[in-house]
């Protein structure tokens, strides 16, 4: 290109015209293979630019006029070759930088989006804690409530009772009066059951925790209601873990948690039914540590099933799914409450089979419920 313009230039003899040719390959040059290239480009037009000069005008024009018009020229054309490259170099650092704090943004972007995801995280953590409180804080006011009414009712009941028993130990001559004497003792009982029960509620027996197999306390419990289970034609599944560590739990409190849940199994399963009791050890992970391992036993049937709309009150004082006058509505808030104080937990929910399914966690070493 630049033999091609100074050819052009000695042929045409046109000064400023053609004179600016030069500066397209030492552009070309200087932007696309650097300011070195460019500068050297710019020297050889300059050369080429005196040859064609000095043969166009060699006869006419001075010889110091010529070499001072070359130097002025080859200044002017590595003047234009530096500040281009320098432009291109400004370019590249111009997007380097960008390119930099584009990444840096991603990234910043990224770290926000996962901080707000953790702030959400421990939002929600934040309001279920807030509702376990509030219903803590439930709870008890409802404990010391039935505390105080078992207490100004039992006494009255005992006294009833004992006037039953007194008429009842005396001849009865109309069965009516015999009938209604035994419609009211029954009626007692019940009363005194119910009492009891709110008792046991809001002030349970202190814990007396030992080595326990809970392997054991489930075919302890399972004997006591052998009888409800034949009677209503009910099949045992047992799917039990051999070899379970030992838990610190006490016997009588869990069994009466097992008794109440394979009752309502029970009486969910009025017609026949299978009972599946499951139990194993899994370990308990979490997203950034590793907890330890926990024993899990979990009781199955194949019954109806809990509605849905019930299962956010299903642990709550006096909330019973079964008819009126077949349920206090006590049994599972015990239980939740003695599972609580044991440092595991319950829930209950629904089998996508059908049926309900009862899990039991249990800690190798628990935190007591306060």
């Amino acid at each position: 290109m630049v033999l091609v313009v100074a050819v052009s230039d000695y042929l045409t003899g046109i000064e400023i015209s053609v004179t600016l040719l030069y500066l397209v390959p030492i552009c070309w040059c200087a932007w696309f293979a650097g300011r070195g290239v460019g500068v050297f480009i710019a020297t050889v037009s300059a050369g080429a630019w005196l040859g064609a000069e000095w043969l166009e005008r060699w006869s006419t024009i001075q010889p110091w006029v010529v070499f001072w018009n070359t130097l002025m020229m080859g200044g002017i054309f590595v003047v234009v070759a530096t500040l281009l490259a320098t432009l291109k170099a400004t370019q590249a650092n111009l997007e380097a930088t960008v390119a930099r704090r584009t990444t840096k943004l991603v990234a910043e972007v990224t770290v926000r989006r996962r901080t707000e995801g953790k702030l959400r995280l421990a939002n929600t953590e934040l309001q279920r804690t807030q509702m376990q409180l509030i219903e803590a804080a439930k709870m008890e006011a409802v404990g010391r409530m039935a505390a105080g009414v078992a207490h100004e009712v039992k006494n009255p009941l005992m006294t009833l009772g004992m006037g039953v028993d007194y008429f009842l130990q005396r001849p009865i001559s109309d069965a009516d009066d015999a009938s209604l004497l035994h419609d009211m003792k029954h009626a007692v009982l019940r009363g005194t059951k119910i009492i009891n029960l709110m008792l046991d509620f809001s002030k349970p027996r202190p814990l007396q925790p030992s080595p326990e197999d809970l392997n054991a306390i489930v075919e302890n419990a399972l004997g006591l209601v052998r009888h409800q289970l034949l009677k209503h034609r009910i099949e045992v599944v047992r799917q039990l873990q051999a070899g379970l560590p030992m838990l610190s739990l006490d016997h009588t409190h869990m069994e009466h948690v097992l008794v109440n849940l394979f009752t309502n199994a029970v009486h969910a399963m009025s017609d026949g039914g299978t009972l599946t009791v499951r139990s194993s050890l899994q370990a308990a992970t979490d997203t950034s540590i590793v907890l330890e391992p926990q024993v899990i036993l979990e009781v199955e049937d194949t019954g109806p099933g809990i509605p849905q709309e019930q299962l956010p009150n299903i642990f709550e004082p006096f909330h019973t799914t079964k008819p009126p006058g077949q349920g206090t509505g006590l049994g599972l808030a015990i239980v939740h409450r003695i599972i609580q104080i044991h440092g595991g937990s319950v829930t209950l929910g629904n089998r996508p089979e059908g049926g309900a399914r009862a899990t039991l966690t249990f800690n190798l070493q628990p935190k007591p419920h306060p």
